[in-house]
């Protein structure tokens, strides 16, 4: 009974220290896993505060990495998407526009109003359209790559910009709508964070004008020249920055017809222009602003006049300038819109005795010394005006209808244009009867002869020949005998 008892005790013992033993192992495996959370020197408090610091701004150096991929994949798609956005830009802008036309088409271009229409017509055929296809592509790759980025680590600044970009790019070139909203809402809390950075601004400026947001968009604009200025430490701003942040803020302004604070604007983008190009984009949209006396809304209707004329959809042009001339305020203004209607309605619209009324009534309107020594914009209103009065007078002779005739050619030739050798040419076989009258048309016709075909001058030269011979004028007639055997000549070799 003693050796079991004791044999007991024993068994008791053992397990008593075993549990001892372990509860101690137990415990201190607890403290030192409680020591080994806390780095060395620093107390629980201050590593508590310090994880809520670091989870509003960075993330784990894996999920950093992991982003950083992703971004590094995107960006490579975004330069595609700008390749294909620089290939439009070099290879859409119309060429055959006169110099108002090419104004009004760049200034549309730079801020993007029709980029979307302009991309749609360059990819019409094959090349171009599989080239949009791969950047479209690229895109919405850069776009699912960023959005992933920002899953993984949203504290980065460059992915926000880029997908922003990103956005912009998939409405702005190909048409997916709806993200403006999203480019805004990541670029107002990216300027809210960093405030240093004036192409944030910017970026967003060019958003809200995509939105037709015009007073937004100025505004950002103006944040981004402050902040460019206040931020150049180590150097003087970057001039051609300045001029672009200055002359989007005049563009902004303009659309919201606010003429004057728009010229001022203007102005202060002349004094960054550093090329020669950056001045005349200034001079061209103050003139755009001041065509109808800074009434810009009239301007905005001469844009749609020009570009029904450039779409060939005259009747609408028809339509839109007889609305717009009643509303018109300067002479200048109006004579180009009746012009422009004119030829319309003499070349499309088949309503030429219409057209020719309202020529002669521009011509009417002009003074004697803008006709003496014509501007541009005269020069094209007397071309159009002689070359109907021509025609009509062409027509007039094939129907017989002489008098008729003789009435337009003469009046084409009162006044100079392109052609005005032609009428002259005609009138000398008109008043054939009448040498001497002959020889002056004829004569007027030589002046002008740039107007004449080498055909038609021999046989000018034929003719001034028989006129001075009926005017007893021989010796004369024998100088441009003479001129006329050296005109046959050099046609004979031409021939051959």
């Amino acid at each position: 009974m003693v050796k079991e008892y004791r044999i007991l005790m024993l068994i008791a013992w053992a397990l008593a220290l075993a549990m001892i033993t372990g509860c101690a192992s137990s415990g201190g495996n607890k403290m030192a896993n409680s020591k080994k959370r806390l780095p060395p020197g620093l107390d629980s408090t201050t590593v508590w505060d310090s994880g809520k610091v670091a989870d509003a701004n960075f993330v784990s150096a894996r999920r950093e990495q992991e982003a950083e991929k992703h971004h590094t994949i995107a960006k490579q798609n975004s330069e595609k998407v700008d390749e294909f956005w620089a290939y439009l830009e070099n290879s859409s802008k119309p060429k055959d526009l006169t110099n108002s036309e090419k104004a009004q088409f760049d200034r549309e271009f730079a801020n993007g109003a029709k980029a979307l229409e302009q991309w749609k017509q360059i990819t019409a055929n094959g090349q171009r359209n599989q080239m949009a296809e791969e950047a479209k592509i690229a895109c919405l790759s850069a776009k699912q790559h960023l959005e992933q980025a920002i899953r993984l680590n949203p504290f980065d600044k460059n992915v926000r910009m880029l997908l922003a970009v990103t956005y912009y790019n998939l409405q702005h070139i190909f048409g997916q709508d709806s993200n403006y909203e999203r480019a805004v809402e990541i670029l107002e809390r990216l300027v809210r964070i960093e405030k240093g950075e004036p192409e944030l601004y910017r970026s967003l400026a060019e958003n809200y004008m995509a939105m037709h947001r015009w007073e937004d968009a100025a505004q950002q604009f103006l944040k981004a020249e402050f902040v460019l200025k206040k931020t150049a430490f180590e150097a003087p701003p970057d001039t051609s920055k300045l001029f672009y942040y200055a002359y989007m803020q005049g563009d902004m302004t303009a659309r919201m017809q606010q003429a004057n604070p728009a010229i001022a604007l203007f102005k202060k983008a002349q004094l960054y222009a550093r090329t020669q190009g950056e001045k005349d984009d200034v001079e061209n949209y103050i003139k755009w602003v001041n065509w109808d006396g800074g009434q810009i809304a009239n301007s905005e209707s001469w844009d749609r006049v020009l570009a029904f004329e450039q779409n060939k959809q005259y009747p609408q042009l028809e339509q839109e300038a007889n609305r717009l001339i009643p509303q018109l305020r300067t002479k200048k203004a109006k004579l180009a819109v009746h012009h422009k209607l004119a030829v319309a309605e003499f070349e499309f619209l088949n309503k030429k005795p219409k057209a020719i009324e309202r020529m002669k009534r521009v011509y009417e309107s002009l003074q004697p010394e803008e006709v003496a020594t014509p501007s541009e914009e005269v020069t094209a209103y007397l071309n159009t005006y002689g070359a109907m009065l021509f025609r009509f007078g062409v027509e007039a002779r094939e129907h017989h209808e002489n008098k008729l005739a003789l009435a337009y050619f003469t009046k084409a030739t009162e006044f100079e244009w392109d052609q005005v050798a032609k009428p002259n040419f005609e009138l000398v076989t008109l008043v054939w009867n009448s040498p001497e009258k002959a020889i002056v048309y004829g004569k007027n016709a030589i002046k002008a002869a740039e107007g004449l075909s080498e055909y038609e001058m021999c046989q000018l030269i034929s003719l001034m020949v028989k006129a001075h011979k009926s005017a007893g004028m021989y010796d004369d007639a024998r100088t441009y005998f003479n001129q006329w055997k050296t005109c046959q000549k050099g046609q004979t070799q031409d021939a051959e």
